[in-house]
C-alpha cells in the first residue's frame, strides 16, 4: 500500500511540474533564437555585440565601438530590424504613453506603450524602438526598467562622445633642453 501511494505521489509531482519545465524550455529556446538573429544582423554590419538584452519578443543590442544600437523584434506576422547610428543622434528619451481609466470612484493610469525615442541631430527627425505595447501584451514584465536602463546607456554614450569633442585631452610633455 505504501509503494502505491509513493508511485501516485511521484506521478502527481511530475504532472504538476511538467508544464513549468516545458514553458521554461520554450522560453530559453526563443531567447536563443532572438540573440542569434541579433548577432547575425550585427556581424553582417561588421560590428561586435558588446551589450544586449532579450525580452519577451524583442532584443536590443549595442555595438559601443561603432556607436550603433540595434532593435530586433519577431512576431507571428513578420520580423523587424532597426539600426540607429548613435553618432547621428542628439538625444534619447523614454516615451511612456498612458491612458486614464475610471472604475467607479477610482481612477488609475494604464501604460499603453513604452518606447526609446531617438532625435537625430539633422532635421530633428525622430525614430523609436517600441519596448512595450499594451496591444501585444497587457502584462508589463520589466519593460519600464529596461527602457530606463538602456536610455541611460545611450545617454552615457552620447555624453561621452560630446565631452571628448569639447575637451580633447592634450598630453603635456616636459621640455628637455640639450
Amino acid at each position: 500500500m505504501e509503494t502505491g501511494m509513493i508511485v501516485i505521489l511521484i506521478i502527481l509531482i511530475v504532472i504538476c511540474t511538467l508544464p513549468f519545465i516545458l514553458i521554461n524550455g520554450s522560453t530559453k529556446k526563443k531567447e536563443k533564437q532572438l540573440k542569434k538573429a541579433l548577432e547575425i544582423s550585427i556581424t553582417e554590419d561588421n560590428g561586435i555585440l558588446t551589450d544586449y538584452v532579450i525580452n519577451y519578443n524583442f532584443a536590443l543590442g549595442l555595438d559601443s565601438n561603432a556607436k550603433q544600437i540595434y532593435y530586433y523584434k519577431k512576431t507571428l506576422e513578420a520580423e523587424y530590424l532597426q539600426k540607429i547610428n548613435l553618432k547621428n543622434i542628439a538625444t534619447c528619451e523614454i516615451k511612456k504613453d498612458t491612458k486614464q481609466i475610471r472604475n467607479g470612484k477610482l481612477n488609475y493610469e494604464r501604460i499603453q506603450s513604452i518606447a526609446l525615442v531617438f532625435t537625430f541631430k539633422k532635421n530633428n527627425l525622430i525614430d523609436q524602438f517600441k519596448v512595450y505595447d499594451y496591444d501585444d501584451s497587457p502584462q508589463l514584465s520589466g519593460e519600464l526598467a529596461l527602457a530606463d536602463t538602456w536610455g541611460k546607456k545611450v545617454i552615457d554614450l552620447l555624453t561621452k562622445d560630446s565631452t571628448n569633442l569639447k575637451d580633447p585631452k592634450i598630453e603635456k610633455t616636459p621640455l628637455k633642453f640639450a
